[in-house]
């Protein structure tokens, strides 16, 4: 079913013109080719260009009040939908205006931050972010001109956005091209300006904007969302939103791009006899054994325990890594335990403290020659 014209550009089937041709400055400003870079922008944009050119012409519009589509066929041809923006935008050569040679003026980029943890880079995090951007000023759609009214075209440049100057030489004429220093390279003048932007096209506005983080995200690796920073005024190519992602640091683990990083502390008791002890993964507690003579430096790899890698894949793992805690403090009981063991198991150890001690237990032990 064909699309209704007058719902493709937002407008009411009594709208007067001056309505037409703000909702078509509106929106083909958002999906031109050169600005939009959403799947379909191309198509949405011949679809707001051809409604505006039955439209805006009131014989058309009759027609097709009458008849639909079937009564604005055009006999010289479909209409050429970038030719109609110059047109309607007062440029020449160029979709945004100004001269073939001079590229459409870029809005700035906007710098956000944005910090989350180890579970948001496990699973993806969305922030909502409060944006202070300089947007297409609403009450004039961009033109700079105050309701009811329209920007007219520069007489100095006739609406073609730069001037060209010839000089005599010795080598011949040269012309030389510059912008238009009455429009700026518009082409065209506001004669009423919009009071809400003072002529300018643009405000300045508060928009929130879902950033959604990828699992696996480094620090310090940036988000482009294109088209989401400043409009520059007089219209062109918005900027683009940049957002820096910080990971926190974790308290218990320390990351290796996939795999996560964890100490664990053993007794002398457990790292001999070995254990089982529960340990935390970025999920939950999980058990793991510790193998009889652990010993400082071993490892303890828990598969898929770690993170996913940016674009997709399997997750790293978590590893263990075991250290050996020295018993301090010890009391007389303690102590008598530890030299008998060392002299069951044959060791020559010649205590720093306690030495009296030490060959008492080793005359009761029969170790005396």
């Amino acid at each position: 079913m064909p699309a209704d014209y007058y719902q493709v550009l937002g407008v009411g089937r009594d709208c007067d013109q001056q309505e037409i041709k703000q909702a078509y400055r509106r929106l083909a400003r958002r999906y031109h080719p050169d600005v939009c870079r959403e799947d379909g922008a191309e198509d949405r944009f011949k679809e707001i260009s051809n409604a505006y050119s039955v439209l805006s012409d009131p014989q058309k519009r009759r027609r097709y009040d009458l008849h639909g589509e079937n009564g604005t066929a055009d006999p010289g041809g479909p209409v050429d939908v970038f030719d109609l923006f110059s047109q309607v935008f007062g440029g020449m050569g160029g979709p945004f205006g100004g001269f073939a040679a001079q590229a459409p003026s870029r809005g700035a980029d906007l710098h956000y931050e944005v910090t989350i943890d180890l579970r948001g880079v496990l699973d993806g995090f969305e922030a909502e972010l409060q944006v202070a951007r300089q947007a297409e000023c609403e009450d004039c759609g961009g033109s700079g001109a105050a309701p009811g009214s329209a920007p007219s075209t520069c007489n100095i440049c006739g609406g073609r956005g730069f001037v060209t100057r010839e000089r005599a030489t010795i080598l011949g004429v040269i012309a030389s091209t510059s912008t238009c220093p009455q429009c700026n390279g518009r082409g065209t003048i506001v004669s009423d300006p919009c009071p809400s932007c003072s002529g300018s096209g643009v405000t300045r506005s508060q928009q929130k904007v879902l950033v959604a983080i990828p699992p696996g995200i480094q620090d310090g690796q940036r988000i482009r969302m294109a088209g989401h920073g400043d409009v520059p005024p007089g219209g062109g190519i918005p900027g683009d939103l940049l957002i820096l992602v910080r990971v926190q640091r974790h308290k218990q683990f320390i990351r290796h791009d996939r795999d996560l990083l964890m100490h664990l502390d053993l007794t002398f008791s457990q790292a001999a006899l070995g254990d089982t002890i529960t340990v935390p993964t970025l999920t939950g507690e999980t058990e793991v054994q510790v193998r009889p003579g652990a010993q400082t430096g071993d490892t303890i790899r828990l598969d898929g325990q770690g993170l996913p890698p940016l674009h997709g894949g399997r997750r790293g793992s978590q590893v263990i890594n075991l250290r050996v805690v020295t018993p301090t403090s010890l009391d007389e009981d303690q102590r008598r335990l530890l030299m008998e063991l060392a002299l069951r198991r044959g060791e020559s150890i010649r205590p720093t403290e306690h030495h009296g001690l030490f060959e008492r237990i080793r005359k009761a032990l029969g170790g005396e020659a």
